[in-house]
């Protein structure tokens, strides 16, 4: 039998953490973002950039303190790894994807937020986009949700982790709501990718 990737979600702590952004009449089914592997990556790249920028500075003010050159390198290495740690972890929580029991949020930002929904039954079709690297190395994609109503008639999940699984559970999400309210000749269907049970 396969694992699915998406059980220990949502925890209490994020239950409370959203319930601001959930009408009074739907439930919090499942918390997720950007994924491992390219949160991974944006670390990588901060440490070269702003992170070099930081060990130059801390060898620099090593130089001028006169401290030794080890304790100099140091605080420039502390420093560089300190700026990506931090600009890492708020691409991370500035990016948050909520399923509830009625739509699909995206939550962008972290002091200042932008919000994008798209109820359940203003979904038209689901697509998965994946990269023979994203798809075999990095188990990552983008799910493209198309709306009607909407201006850009689509909302996008970037880099979410095992896609197949996400778009499969949101169109049982979708599926189950469209039951619920008497549409079920109102199926979804699916446009690319595969079932996984």
């Amino acid at each position: 039998m396969a694992k699915f990737h998406y059980r220990e979600s949502p925890t209490e702590k994020q239950r409370q953490a959203f319930k601001k952004y959930l009408s009074e009449d739907e439930e919090l089914v499942l918390v997720t973002g950007l994924s491992a592997a390219f949160i991974r990556s944006r670390f990588l790249i901060y440490t070269l950039f702003p992170g070099m920028l930081f060990l130059g500075l801390g060898l620099g003010v090593g130089w001028l303190l006169a401290l030794d050159k080890i304790w100099a390198l140091i605080l420039g290495l502390g420093g560089m790894f300190l700026v990506a740690f931090v600009k890492t972890m708020h691409v991370y929580h500035s990016n948050r994807y909520l399923l509830t029991t009625r739509r699909v949020i995206i939550k962008k930002g972290f002091f200042s937020v932008k919000l994008t929904a798209a109820l359940f039954d203003k979904i038209t079709h689901l697509e998965v986009g994946q990269s023979i690297i994203d798809r075999l190395l990095m188990h990552q994609g983008t799910i493209i949700v198309n709306t009607a109503g909407l201006n850009k008639g689509e909302i996008m999940l970037k880099y979410v982790d095992y896609p197949l699984e996400l778009k499969n559970l949101l169109e049982r999400l979708i599926n189950r709501e469209r039951e619920q309210f008497g549409l079920r000749g109102a199926t979804l269907t699916e446009v690319e990718g595969e079932i996984i049970s």
